[in-house]
């Protein structure tokens, strides 16, 4: 039977107390916007810096009551002292972790400048190399608040890792990479490339300019006033791999070689996300944003 899972009266008449109390609550009100309980993505750093201060006084005050429980003449006392505090604090902790969770699904924060931030990204895992060839990155020129692209992070880790990758290994020592991205609109294009292209919205460039071996690169696209080098039976695998990605986002792909100095222009642009785009960073990302570290 269900009530032989108390032992006294005593313990039934309250479970009962508080199954009454539930099920008194009012039900939400059906006419109530969900949006009213999103968290301000302004406050949400604020919240989160709070419920790590109170995550990190508890923490000391169990270490605390850990040492403490030594210190007591009875042994018992100080024992069960221990178990209760130690027992309270982790039921708060537990709360504070769903809380925080709470707010992380509750205050997106706006994507923006994805592109921007693998570019650094990746080029401080290959920072150590470039040092040892003495590549020079000038100044980098991005976009202030660049949107996002349709493409999928992976997708978009592995095209920039791979153009990079290429880039640094045709730069001879002591040679430049550059780098600039901007939003622009489709009619700055030429009509073959417009083609290529989905119709409405707007697109985002990154071109990536580096010194460069002569006569040794194939191009995939032209540009007035460069010179022309013959084409080649065989492109570079790499880019080849990285054209057919690009393609598939609907995005378009462009070498530029210019033999006199010799610099080498690589251009990928790809349609930007028209849609708000939002995301979930984790609670230490979100912590680390609100301390300005």
């Amino acid at each position: 039977m269900a009530d032989d899972i108390f032992k006294t009266k005593e313990e039934k008449d309250f479970f009962n107390s508080l199954l009454n109390k539930v099920e008194s609550l009012p039900s939400p009100s059906k006419e109530k916007n969900p949006s009213d309980d999103q968290i301000s993505p302004a406050t949400a750093p604020h919240l989160v810096e709070l419920v790590n201060r109170i995550k990190g006084t508890l923490a000391a005050m169990k270490a605390f009551v850990f040492l403490s429980r030594d210190k007591f003449v009875d042994a018992e006392l100080g024992e069960y002292f221990y178990r209760i505090i130690t027992g309270e604090v982790e039921k708060t902790l537990s709360l504070l972790n769903v809380f925080q969770d709470y707010i992380n699904i509750n205050a997106p924060l706006r994507k923006m400048n994805t592109v921007n931030m693998m570019i650094e990204e990746i080029l401080k895992r290959y920072e150590s190399y470039l040092e040892e060839k003495e590549i020079r990155i000038i100044k980098k020129q991005f976009e202030e608040n660049l949107p996002e692209t349709i493409v999928p992070d992976e997708q978009l880790r592995y095209i920039l890792d791979s153009v990079i990758q290429y880039t640094i290994h045709s730069v001879p020592l002591h040679g430049n990479i550059g780098f600039l991205t901007r939003s622009f609109d489709i009619q700055e294009l030429k009509e073959e490339e417009k083609a290529l292209l989905q119709k409405d919205g707007k697109h985002l460039e990154i071109l990536i300019i580096f010194t460069s071996y002569p006569k040794e690169i194939d191009q995939f696209g032209l540009v007035p006033g460069v010179a022309v080098l013959p084409k080649e039976e065989t492109i570079d695998l790499i880019l080849q791999l990285v054209k057919e990605v690009i393609q598939k986002n609907r995005g378009i792909m462009k070498m530029k070689v210019d033999e006199d100095k010799p610099i080498t222009f690589i251009s990928l642009i790809l349609p930007v996300e028209r849609r708000k785009v939002v995301q979930y960073p984790s609670l230490g990302e979100r912590l680390k944003k609100s301390t300005g570290g």
